[in-house]
C-alpha cells in the first residue's frame, strides 16, 4: 500500500462514518447502535486508566491469595537480583582486588546461587500468576456468556452479530494478555525498579538521587504517549469489531452473494473496512516505533554519565571500585525494567481498552431493567384466554407500531393473523411472551395482567414455531429437548406424533444421529418438524405459528399440516399466515394494517367483496 493510499484512508477515517444512504446521526442511532469506541459514545463509555485497572483487579479478587503468594515470590526474585548486584561489587573489591581467592570464590558462588534462585522464584511466581490469570479469564468469559442470556431482544436488534462475538473473543483476549503476561512483567519490573532505586540511595545517597532523577525524562515520555496509545487502541478495536461484523454478515449471506454474483462488491466493502483497520494500526505502530528508541535513548544517557563521572571518581579515589561496579549493575537492573515497561505499555493500554468494551457490554441494561416488573406468579397451566385492552407499542421511542389494539381470544380458539409485511403481526405475538415492552394499555391472560407472571414461567406456557427453524450442532436428541427428565421413549413418541419419524424414514430415525450447525444436513421440512416436535414436548398452553408451513414442499407440507393439527388440539392458537389453506383451520381471522386491527371475523365473512381482506387477498392472487 502506497503512502498516498494511506493518507487517503486517513482522511476518510477522520470524516463522519455513516452507512451508505443514512443522512444523519439520528438516522444512524435509530438504525444501529454506535460502537462503544465510537467518538460519539467514548465520553459516555470511556474509563480512566485507574478505573480500568481497578476493574481488572476486582476480577482477580477471588484468587487474591494465590496472586499475593505469586507476588511475594516475584519480590524475593527481585531482592535476590539486587543483592546479587551488590555482591558483584564486593567480588571485585573485597575478593579480586584484595587478592583473597577464598572470598572471591565465596562471592562468585553466592552470586550464582542468587541468580539461579532469582530465576527459580520468578518462574514459579509467574507460573502461579498465569494459572490464576486463566481462572480470572474463565470468570470473565462466564460473566459475558451469562450476560448474553440476560440481554433483551432489542439489544440484538441493534447490534451486529460480529460485534457481539468480538466482545466475547477478541476483547477478552486483550484482558487475557494483560493477566498472563503484562501483569507479571509490570509487577516484576516495578519491584525491580523500586529495589534498585532503594539500593542506589542506600549505597550513595547523592549519586542515587541523581541517577533516579535522570530517569524522569523517560517516565515523562511514557506518560505522555499512553493516552495517544489508548486512543489508537480504541480505533483499532473499533475497526476490528467492524471487520468481524462484516465477516459474520457475509458468511451468513454467502448463498445470496454467490447467487447474485456479488463477490467483487462484498470484497470491495470488506477491503474498505480492512483499510480502516490498517490505517488505525499503522498510526499506533508509528508512535510505538519512535517512542521505544526515544525512551531507550533517554534511559541510556544517565548510564553514560554514570560511567564518566563514576570512572573519574574511581580514578580520584572518591568512589570505590566495588561501589562503582555495584552502581552500574543497579542501573542495569533499573534500566531493563524501564525498557520492559515502555514495551508493555502498549499491551496494558490495549487491555484497558478491552476492559472498557467488556464493561460497557456488561453494563448494558438487561431484560430485567428494560422490561421491568417481572411478576412473581409461577404457572403450571394456562387456559389460554387472551385480552388486548387499548394496547399501543413502539420500539426504542420510534413510531407506534401497534395502535390501540382491542380484542378478546377465548381459550381454545384458533386465530389467524394476516396483513401486509410490517403491519404489526409479529410484534403482537412477541408481546405475549414479553419479549418486548408495550407502553400503553394492558395484556391479560386468563384475566391476569401478564406483568404479574414470572417471565420465564409465562414463556414455558407459550410455544413458538417460526418460519426458519434454528438447529444446533449436536445430536438429534439434544436438538429436541434439553430436559434430562424426559426419556428417549417420550422423545420418540413426540417425534412419531409430529411425523418426524416418518420424515427420517430414508435416513433411519435415530436420536443419536449427528446434526450439523444450522441443520445443513437436513431438509427444510425436516428442520421444521424438529421445531414442531420441540414445542410438542414442551406441551404449551398457547401455540404461536409464524408462517410455519411456508416454503415447504408438498410432501413435507402434508406431514407438517397433520403435525400442526395435532398440536393445535385443545390449545389457544395464533397463526400468522397468508395462505387461505392455512387460514381455513382458524375460527376467526384478525386483519392488521399499519399497526391497527382493521377487521376480524370468520374467513368466509372477510372474503366478502368490499372488505379490506378481500382486496388484500385479491392483490396477492394477482401477484
Amino acid at each position: 500500500m502506497t503512502k498516498l493510499q494511506i493518507k487517503k484512508i486517513g482522511r476518510k477515517i477522520l470524516k463522519d462514518h455513516r452507512p451508505p444512504g443514512l443522512k444523519s446521526e439520528q438516522t444512524i442511532s435509530s438504525y444501529l447502535m454506535a460502537d462503544d469506541q465510537d467518538e460519539s459514545r467514548i465520553n459516555e463509555k470511556g474509563l480512566g486508566d485507574f478505573k480500568s485497572f481497578s476493574i481488572l483487579l476486582n476480577y482477580a479478587k477471588p484468587f487474591r491469595m494465590k496472586i499475593c503468594f505469586a507476588l511475594s515470590l516475584i519480590f524475593v526474585s527481585s531482592f535476590f537480583a539486587i543483592y546479587s548486584s551488590k555482591l558483584m561489587g564486593d567480588l571485585l573489591e573485597k575478593g579480586l582486588i584484595a587478592r583473597n581467592m577464598n572470598r572471591s570464590i565465596s562471592f562468585a558462588l553466592s552470586i550464582m546461587g542468587l541468580e539461579i534462585g532469582s530465576i527459580f522464584f520468578i518462574w514459579t511466581g509467574r507460573k502461579i500468576l498465569a494459572e490464576s490469570a486463566s481462572q480470572v479469564i474463565f470468570s470473565v468469559r462466564q460473566h459475558l456468556f451469562e450476560k448474553l442470556q440476560q440481554l433483551p431482544l432489542q439489544y440484538y436488534d441493534r447490534q451486529p452479530q460480529g460485534r457481539i462475538v468480538t466482545r466475547v473473543t477478541h476483547d477478552v483476549e486483550g484482558i487475557d494478555e494483560f493477566f498472563t503476561s503484562s501483569l507479571g512483567n509490570l509487577i516484576s519490573a516495578s519491584m525491580m525498579t523500586i529495589l534498585a532505586i532503594a539500593a542506589m540511595i542506600v549505597s550513595d545517597t547523592k549519586l542515587g538521587l541523581v541517577m533516579t532523577a535522570s530517569i524522569l525524562p523517560s517516565l515523562f515520555i511514557m506518560y505522555k504517549t499512553k493516552d495517544f496509545l489508548k486512543n489508537s487502541n480504541r480505533r483499532v478495536s473499533k475497526f476490528s469489531s467492524a471487520i468481524n461484523a462484516k465477516l459474520s454478515e457475509y458468511i451468513n449471506g454467502m448463498d445470496v452473494i454467490r447467487s447474485f454474483g456479488l463477490e467483487k462488491w462484498t470484497m470491495d466493502k470488506f477491503s474498505q473496512t480492512v483499510d480502516d483497520y490498517l490505517y488505525a494500526q499503522l498510526r499506533g505502530n508509528l508512535l510505538f516505533a519512535w517512542s521505544m528508541p526515544l525512551v531507550s535513548f533517554c534511559a541510556t544517557i544517565p548510564l553514560i554519565g554514570l560511567v564518566w563521572y563514576g570512572g573519574l571518581g574511581v580514578l580520584k579515589g572518591a568512589v570505590s571500585v566495588g561501589l562503582f561496579v555495584s552502581f552500574v549493575r543497579y542501573y542495569e537492573r533499573f534500566f531493563n525494567p524501564m525498557m520492559l515497561l515502555s514495551r508493555e505499555i502498549h499491551v496494558v493500554q490495549q487491555a484497558f481498552t478491552s476492559t472498557e468494551r467488556v464493561m460497557s457490554f456488561l453494563n448494558e441494561d438487561d431484560e430485567e431493567k428494560i422490561l421491568k416488573n417481572n411478576g412473581k406468579m409461577v404457572l403450571t397451566h394456562l387456559s389460554g384466554d387472551i385480552k388486548f385492552e387499548d394496547l399501543s407499542m413502539q420500539y426504542l421511542g420510534g413510531d407506534w407500531v401497534l395502535k390501540n389494539l382491542n380484542f378478546h381470544i377465548k381459550a381454545g380458539e384458533k386465530i389467524g393473523l394476516v396483513g401486509k409485511t410490517g403491519c404489526g403481526k409479529s410484534s403482537t405475538v412477541s408481546l405475549l411472551s414479553r419479549l418486548y415492552e408495550f407502553q400503553k394499555g394492558e395484556i391479560k391472560i386468563d384475566d391476569i395482567p401478564i406483568r404479574n407472571f414470572n417471565r420465564n414461567s409465562l414463556r414455558e406456557q407459550i410455544g413458538f414455531v417460526a418460519q426458519d427453524a434454528i438447529i444446533f450442532k449436536g445430536s438429534l436428541r439434544e436438538n429436541l429437548s434439553c430436559n434430562l427428565a424426559q426419556t428417549d421413549q417420550e422423545l420418540i413418541d413426540a417425534a412419531r406424533s409430529t411425523g418426524l419419524v416418518k420424515a427420517f424414514a430414508k435416513e433411519g430415525f435415530n436420536l443419536d444421529m449427528e446434526v450439523l450447525e444450522g441443520g445443513s444436513n437436513m431438509s427444510v421440512g425436516q428442520r421444521q418438524l424438529v421445531s414442531l416436535t420441540r414445542v410438542l414436548l414442551k406441551n404449551p398452553s398457547i401455540l404461536i405459528l409464524d408462517e410455519a408451513t411456508a416454503n415447504i414442499d408438498p410432501y413435507y407440507e402434508e406431514i407438517i399440516h397433520e403435525a400442526v393439527m395435532t398440536m393445535m388440539s385443545k390449545r389457544t392458537c395464533l397463526i400468522i399466515a397468508h395462505r387461505l389453506d392455512t387460514l381455513k383451520q382458524c375460527d376467526r381471522v384478525f386483519v392488521f394494517d399499519q399497526g391497527e386491527l382493521v377487521e376480524e371475523g370468520p374467513l368466509s365473512k372477510l372474503l366478502t367483496e368490499g372488505n379490506y381482506f378481500y382486496r388484500l387477498h385479491n392483490a396477492q392472487s394477482v401477484h
